[in-house]
């Protein structure tokens, strides 16, 4: 047996599974084996031993690993600590712009209606400036109290001691600012205007204003509140979704909401007229409310103006937008159309206008102004078919005129085979008259208005009027849903069902609601109107076009560059108005017709003669056309022939057994053609 402690081994064994080591054997095999515990003869495995450079290598991996985790940790802390400054930053710059522009206030007062308002607002402005001045003189004032007991009391010198008090105080205010983020990002239940969040009860009722929202759900538990708090019971409560103006909410209900739409504007924190109704006509349960928050015409692009006679009144016509986006499109033709609304409204200056740019742009259609007290639609002056009509006396004059027409136009219609109704053309245009301030038209006026109102649909007459009030002693006969287009801007509430119908209230039309301008600054909801007509049948807003003055000057003197349509000839000699032609008594002169030069032209060279006295040709003028010329008299023929340049009958020698009568001769009236 070989004593040898590390034998060599074969070299045919296999040592891929041999463990080194060696054999340990102890000095005093008779000694406490019990303290060593390794037995007589065992095999202990070698422990391994590692390179110097690996050893430091991962103590170096140790520390890189403990210091950038210091390093990461440092740099998170920072960024929070700024992601908090920023937004606490953020919500306090917004809440000091609110304090400073006083919204907070007129959000108090319900937005700025009148003019007491205003001055409240101003008041309220120039108090927080001062406020804010205070504050900025006390903030010096401490840092320089600072300074001066640090240099008196601390032993401080004045250079070394400047900084310290503002840098406290930043530190201090960041430190704020900070919290303050913090406190905002773990809440984000606050909304934009608010300070700190609202501990509210999930058990509660009470009611909680709109601007508290932050979320669909929340909408709809602040709508079922303020309609529980009104006594209006729900069965469903659904948030349609955020609007550009406000929100958009579905509910059904029982109950009526029209009625308590005025005290739910306050339960909600919106401006007067913001709740709107809109029942749907299929279910009177189910209804769909809006939440105006903001103007939805804002936005709205500046309007068109068009090129002269570059329009047909048998078109669709831009005039605005609705609330939901979509546009206000009309066609002109077969249009009776009525406008109410108080001062400041915007009739004149948002609707007639809209619609006198669109009629004065059209090849087929001409207009007149006719207004009692006021200066009307004035702009259009020269793009009109005759000068201003004003006053009592010349309303009255040209709605005769007018009536007449339309009498005329049935017998001009079936003798051109046009139809049941009118067919507009540039030769036979549609006549578009403008009435504003109706309601001061004379009461023979009023009947004139009415009688063509009944007898101008089939003849291409379509008036437009304009007032403040709908009654009947207004307007002198319930006549006002005889309109075909009915438009109601901010209105009296007495005037709804006389306009739009007697369930217009009940079906969500609220023009009442609606607050006129106070001036050219404050507009309020001027502009704004409801409207029934062909396919107009919700209470949405709609929103009209806004030409101003200057721009609707510059486009009438492209037009009257261009040329205008003018009454046809046809209607005016069926209906007796020949002397129309070239304007009429005490109007001002338009380029008129010279036909009658050529019809009397033509009747002297069939007659075969060269001289004529004005009855004889007025006779063969009336057999020549009878249309056109069957009522005409000498003094007429006259007045016309005159008024076209022709000038007056002069001495044509003996004629018709008459020594040296005035008359007409065929070389005179032939150089004038």
């Amino acid at each position: 047996m070989s004593l040898d402690q590390h034998p060599d081994f074969p070299p045919d064994w296999d040592l891929s599974k041999v463990i080194p080591g060696e054999l340990e054997v102890p000095d005093d095999l008779s000694g406490e084996l019990g303290d060593d515990d390794i037995p007589p003869g065992i095999i202990v495995p070698y422990e391994p031993s590692y390179p110097v450079l690996r050893k430091t290598g991962s103590a170096a991996m140790v520390v890189a690993s403990v210091t950038g985790r210091a390093i990461g940790l440092s740099a998170r802390a920072t960024g929070t600590s700024l992601r908090w400054f920023w937004v606490g930053s953020r919500a306090i710059g917004y809440l000091g712009r609110r304090y400073i522009r006083t919204h907070d206030f007129q959000e108090a007062v319900g937005g700025i209606q009148k003019k007491s308002d205003w001055n409240q607002n101003k008041a309220e402005r120039r108090s927080r400036w001062k406020i804010l001045g205070w504050a900025a003189g006390i903030t010096v004032g401490l840092n320089f109290a600072g300074w001066w007991a640090l240099v008196k009391h601390a032993g401080f010198t004045a250079a070394d001691s400047w900084w310290v008090t503002p840098a406290a105080m930043t530190l201090a205010a960041f430190a704020a600012v900070s919290w303050y983020g913090r406190y905002r990002i773990n809440r984000p239940d606050i909304a934009p205007e608010q300070i700190i969040g609202d501990q509210d009860n999930p058990e509660s009722d009470e009611p909680f204003p709109l601007a508290m929202c932050r979320s669909a759900d929340q909408v709809e538990e602040c709508v079922s509140r303020a309609l529980a708090w009104e006594g209006i019971g729900t069965r469903s409560v659904r948030a349609l979704g955020h609007r550009a103006w406000g929100w958009e909410i579905d509910v059904v209900t029982p109950d009526d909401v029209s009625a308590k739409a005025d005290k739910l504007d306050r339960l909600f924190g919106i401006k007067r007229g913001g709740t709107l109704i809109d029942p749907d006509p299929q279910d009177a349960s189910h209804l769909v409310i809006r939440l105006v928050t903001a103007n939805p015409f804002e936005n709205m692009p500046a309007p068109t103006l068009h090129a002269p006679n570059s329009l047909d009144i048998t078109d669709s016509h831009n005039f605005g937008r609705c609330m939901d986006g979509s546009p206000l499109n009309l066609v002109l033709e077969g249009l009776r159309i009525l406008a109410i609304g108080v001062s400041g409204a915007a009739k004149t200056t948002g609707v007639l206008r809209d619609i006198a740019e669109i009629i004065t742009a059209c090849h087929n259609a001409i207009a007149l102004d006719l207004d009692p007290v006021k200066d009307g639609l004035r702009e259009f002056e020269g793009a009109m078919a005759v000068p201003p009509i004003r006053g009592n006396k010349a309303c009255e004059q040209w709605l005769e005129y007018l009536v007449k027409m339309a009498k005329a136009r049935n017998t001009v219609r079936n003798r051109l085979n046009m139809g049941d109704t009118w067919i507009a053309t540039a030769q036979h245009p549609a006549i578009f008259p403008f009435v504003d301030e109706f309601i001061y038209l004379s009461k023979e006026a009023k009947d004139l208005f009415i009688e063509l109102m009944r007898l101008a649909k089939q003849s291409g007459i379509y008036p437009i009027a304009a007032g403040q009030d709908a009654t009947s002693d207004s307007m002198g006969d319930a006549i006002a849903d005889s309109f075909t287009l009915r438009i109601m801007l901010a209105a009296r509430h007495a005037d709804i069902p006389l306009v739009l119908g007697s369930g217009a209230i009940a079906a969500g039309y609220r023009p009442d609601r609606l607050v006129p301008a106070q001036n050219k600054d404050i507009k309020n909801d001027a502009g704004q109107s409801y409207i029934k007509g062909p396919g107009l049948d919700r209470p949405l807003l709609y929103g009209w076009n806004e030409h101003s003055n200057e721009a609707i000057k510059r486009a009438v003197a492209d037009r009257i560059a261009a040329g205008r349509p003018w009454f046809d000839r046809d209607t005016l000699a069926a209906a007796g108005l020949l002397h129309l032609a070239d304007g009429g008594p005490g109007e001002k002169r338009i380029p008129g017709d010279r036909q009658i030069v050529v019809d009397a032209i033509e009747v002297m060279a069939e007659a075969g003669v060269e001289r004529i006295r004005p009855e004889p040709l007025a006779e063969a003028l009336a057999e020549f056309n009878p249309d056109q010329y069957a009522d005409l008299t000498a003094a007429e023929l006259r007045k016309l022939l005159k008024d076209v340049g022709v000038g007056a009958p002069v001495p044509i020698g003996d004629i018709d057994g008459l020594i040296n009568p005035r008359g007409y001769k065929l070389e005179a009236l032939t150089v004038l053609t």
